[in-house]
């Protein structure tokens, strides 16, 4: 390659990648031995005892050392902004987002975070698909026009619970629960992280009605927990940009597997498994976790399928997809083939480094390259085509 590339990655706090075991051991890999280097030891941290770097840096570390001709700005949190992008030919955000910033930044940082997105036309992805990923409500809806099972969802937006009387939009918002015949509801938020925030609303089918109810009985029936869900929504709306009410479906949160079906440049590269108790890769890629034939034979095609109706990156060649996605599919939903769902989509997923061996480091930098380098040549502002 002749032509010189400066390309700029947002990294994430590293202590933050550490929490998550998102680590490299620098002496693990020849290219990641580049991190001796003066210059590179504040990207470092201590991990077991062995000076490692996150997964982002090693990104970075890979490109310079296979492509001399590319220089990597590595974008710390602090030193976000639209001025320190432009001065790069194409910024990746691979695993800091503004997900991330909304829970580990301030305020101040987060919005000087989002500025500097809205103000970018040469980051990957840019902001607007950012936008549409970040937002569940938005993409659950878009999955099922195109009539991809996604869980049976509601969405309560800051506008709706601050024009409407809060008791009768919780009653309203019962009825509707009971008219969709959902025997237990789950709640989470927009922007939400991890299970923070994340609340169940159990029922029993016994209890039809408050009046019908035992004192025990009535405390985990939908019925009888109207107070319970206006507190949450009420303690909760003014942080996040909206709340989910989803149908509960049992045995999701237990022992039903996810499978975390991973693509780089929209081709299918590895997945994980896991239910409350097992982290394993499938069998059919050298894990224990077993799942019949033909249930990974649909897995696969239905993950394609997610992955080909997802709104592409217009750029002028070949390439349409952010670096990364990640399509969580969940498992037990009644009425859907095999009974597979769309549980949630990333574009800036955990990786699972400590749980795998495809060399993902390595695939995300190489597929950096093509894409910078169309950009490079086109010089058209980074859009989407929904």
């Amino acid at each position: 390659m002749n032509d010189s590339l400066k390309i700029g990655i947002v990294l994430n706090y590293k202590n933050a990648e550490k929490k998550k075991d998102e680590l490299f051991e620098v002496s693990s890999k020849e290219y990641l031995q580049l991190a001796n280097e003066q210059k590179y030891s504040k990207y470092c941290i201590s991990s077991k005892g062995k000076k490692s770097v996150p997964a982002d840096v090693a990104m970075g570390l890979y490109l310079e050392y296979n492509y001399p001709s590319i220089i990597v700005d590595y974008i710390t949190p602090a030193e976000i902004s639209a001025a320190r992008f432009k001065k790069n030919d194409i910024v990746y955000i691979i695993i800091y987002d503004l997900l991330e910033s909304f829970h580990l930044a301030n305020k101040s940082n987060f919005y000087k975070f989002k500025n500097a997105l809205k103000g970018s036309k040469n980051v990957y992805p840019p902001y607007e698909y950012q936008k549409f990923i970040n937002n569940k409500c938005t993409y659950y809806k878009y999955l099922s026009d195109k009539k991809i099972p996604v869980a049976p969802t509601h969405c309560i937006t800051k506008y709706k619970w601050h024009t409407r009387d809060a008791d009768s939009y919780v009653n309203k918002l019962v009825k509707k629960v009971n008219g969709n015949k959902w025997d237990s509801i789950i709640a989470k938020p927009v922007y939400g992280q991890e299970s923070k925030d994340f609340a169940k609303f159990m029922s029993k089918k016994e209890c039809a009605t408050p009046e019908g109810c035992s004192k025990e009985v009535c405390k985990s029936s939908i019925n009888c927990q109207k107070g319970k869900l206006k507190k949450y929504l009420a303690k909760n709306i003014p942080k996040y940009k909206s709340i989910i009410i989803q149908e509960y479906i049992p045995g999701f949160d237990s022992e039903n597997p996810e499978i975390r079906t991973y693509f780089i440049d929209g081709i299918y590269a590895y997945s994980i498994i896991t239910t409350n108790t097992i982290v394993d890769k499938p069998y059919q890629e050298g894990g224990n976790y077993k799942l019949p034939p033909s249930h990974w034979n649909y897995v696969m095609k239905f993950a394609q399928r997610v992955m080909d109706s997802l709104p592409k990156l217009k750029l002028p060649g070949l390439h349409r997809n952010p670096i990364l996605t990640r399509i969580d599919i969940g498992s037990g939903l009644h009425g859907v083939p095999k009974g597979y769902f769309v549980n949630e989509v990333e574009f800036v997923p955990s990786l699972y480094i400590e749980d795998q061996e495809f060399p993902v480091v390595e695939q995300i930098a190489e597929s950096m390259v093509p894409v910078a380098m169309e950009y490079y040549h086109s010089k058209l502002p980074i859009k989407v085509k929904f």
